[in-house]
């Protein structure tokens, strides 16, 4: 089913913001170390702010994808990765530091985003960045490699009461694998050649990242296809379709 640009979140632009003040913070924390320090090589320095560049680096993921699949171009990952890698060199004061980000271009990753909404009952939205810091000084030259996985999933699964006309779903919504919330829901029900929008299903919130829902779905087939699109609470959008199976 083709993504729908539902609703737009603009929780993306702030954690665009958060991402460069954590560059700019990092980078003065450097400076003290530095202050503090003198016996320690500036470039090594630099490298043992990794963690907060990580940091800083998923913060821009969520943003870039909380984007994407709310409906702007995947070529935002790109630009929003450009200005924070400006943020980073731009302050760093005490030693030469190149930052490289590259977005992977494997398995079913396209310039660093994965978005896959299927028929099965499993929907995926991810970003996979790989960063390389190199600094140097006077005194030293040091480098180093690590990478930021950022991915919302979900795990559909259904059942539909002929008698009562009720379908019934039990949903999973996991943030890099772990159970995560979500913020608001919406869910389609495919007939003949349109969906048409579940209006005030009722659901149930397990506080553990698993919900239940159920609505009346009125004259469908034996077997109603459902289409449900996730807001999780980082913005990120993720969608599933998935068949429901009758219960007599």
């Amino acid at each position: 089913m083709k993504k729908r640009n539902l609703i737009h979140n603009s929780s993306g632009q702030a954690l665009v913001i958060t991402a460069l003040l954590v560059a700019v913070l990092l980078m003065s924390t450097a400076i003290y170390v530095i202050e503090s320090e003198k016996n320690v090589p500036l470039s090594k320095v630099e490298i043992d702010n990794l963690p907060a560049y990580q940091q800083a680096m998923r913060h821009t993921l969520i943003s870039a994808l909380a984007d994407t699949t709310n409906g702007s171009d995947p070529s935002i990952l790109a630009v929003d990765l450009n200005n924070l890698e400006s943020a980073i060199t731009s302050n760093a004061y005490q030693a030469l530091t190149q930052i490289t980000f590259t977005p992977l271009n494997a398995g079913s990753y396209v310039n660093g985003i994965w978005i896959s909404w299927g028929a099965d009952g499993q929907g995926v939205s991810s970003a996979y960045v790989t960063l390389d810091v190199n600094a140097t000084s006077t005194s030293s030259t040091s480098s180093s490699e690590c990478y930021v996985n950022v991915t919302s999933a979900l795990c559909v699964s259904g059942s539909y009461a002929q008698i009562n006309a009720t379908i019934n779903l039990s949903i999973n919504v996991l943030n890099e694998g772990t159970p995560a919330l979500a913020q608001n829901f919406a869910f389609y029900v495919e007939n003949a050649s349109s969906w048409v929008l579940v209006n005030s299903p009722s659901i149930n919130d397990f506080g553990n990242g698993t919900y239940t829902v159920s609505f009346t779905a009125g004259n469908l087939p034996p077997n109603p296809v459902v289409s449900t699109v996730c807001w999780d609470q980082r913005g990120i959008v993720v969608g599933a379709n998935v068949t429901c199976t009758s219960m007599q």
